[in-house]
C-alpha cells in the first residue's frame, strides 16, 4: 500500500510538472486558464472501530479553497486541470460521548476531464488522483506522531462548464491508514477529551466523502 502511494505521488507531480511548458506554446496547440475555487465537502471515516465493534460515525461538513490551472489537450473534449487546494476534512463520532475529529490538508489533485462541447455548456466526467499533507489537526491534544500526515487518494465525478464558471461534484477516497501507533488498550481522555474503553485494539480508517466546488476562471 505504501508503494502504491508513492506511485500516485510521483505520477501526480510528473504530470503537473510536464504541463507548465505548454504555456509557452501558441494558442493553436494549447489553451490555458487560471481560476480560483471554493466549496464544501461532506466527509467521514471509511472505518472506525472501538475494539471489535464498529461504532457510528457520521459525516463532517468541511470547506475547500484553492487555485486551478486548466489545460486543453490536443484530443477533442479532454482537459487536464491541476489544482492546489486547502481542504478541511473530518468525521463526527456518535457514541457514549459525541466528538468531532478534523484534519486540514494542503492537496494537489490532477483532474483529467472528458467533456462534450455544447457551445454554451460543457458537461464532463472526471477522475482525480491527488496527494496531500496535513497541516492542522483537532483535537489539538492528539500528537502528529499518531497521524499519517502524507495522504493520497482518488476522486471520481463530473460537472459542467458555463461561461467563466465550472461546477465540480466528485466523491473522494483517501487511501491508506489515517492513524498510526494507536495503543491497543484504547485512547485516553488526554488524547480525545473523553474516555474510551474498547474490548480490543482501536482501528481508524481514512477519509471519504462528497465534494462540491465552484471554480471561476479569469
Amino acid at each position: 500500500m505504501k508503494r502504491f502511494g508513492q506511485i500516485i505521488a510521483v505520477s501526480v507531480i510528473a504530470v503537473t510538472a510536464s504541463l507548465f511548458p505548454l504555456t509557452a506554446q501558441s494558442d493553436a496547440s494549447s489553451f490555458f486558464k487560471v481560476g480560483v475555487k471554493g466549496g464544501i465537502n461532506f466527509t467521514s471515516l471509511s472505518r472506525f472501530e472501538l475494539g471489535y465493534i464498529s461504532e457510528s460515525v457520521s459525516s463532517y461538513t468541511g470547506f475547500n479553497a484553492g487555485v486551478a490551472f486548466s489545460f486543453d489537450l490536443p484530443v477533442q473534449g479532454m482537459t487536464i486541470q491541476p489544482e492546489l487546494n486547502y481542504v478541511s476534512k473530518g468525521a463526527m463520532y456518535r457514541g457514549p460521548e459525541n466528538f468531532s475529529f478534523r484534519t486540514d490538508f494542503v492537496e494537489l489533485p490532477v483532474n483529467l476531464q472528458v467533456g462534450l462541447d455544447l457551445i454554451f455548456l460543457r458537461p464532463y466526467l472526471m477522475v482525480s488522483p491527488y496527494i496531500g499533507y496535513a497541516v492542522l489537526k483537532k483535537p489539538e491534544a492528539m500528537e502528529w506522531s499518531e497521524i499519517n500526515r502524507f495522504q493520497y487518494g482518488v476522486g471520481i465525478g463530473g460537472g459542467v462548464d458555463f461561461w467563466r464558471f465550472q461546477l465540480q461534484v466528485k466523491y473522494n477516497w483517501n487511501i491508506g491508514q489515517l492513524a498510526k501507533h494507536l495503543p491497543e488498550d484504547g485512547l485516553s481522555a488526554s488524547d480525545t477529551g473523553f474516555e474510551i474503553h474498547p474490548a480490543g485494539p482501536v482501528r481508524m480508517g481514512n477519509y471519504r466523502g462528497l465534494e462540491v466546488n465552484l471554480v471561476f476562471f479569469f
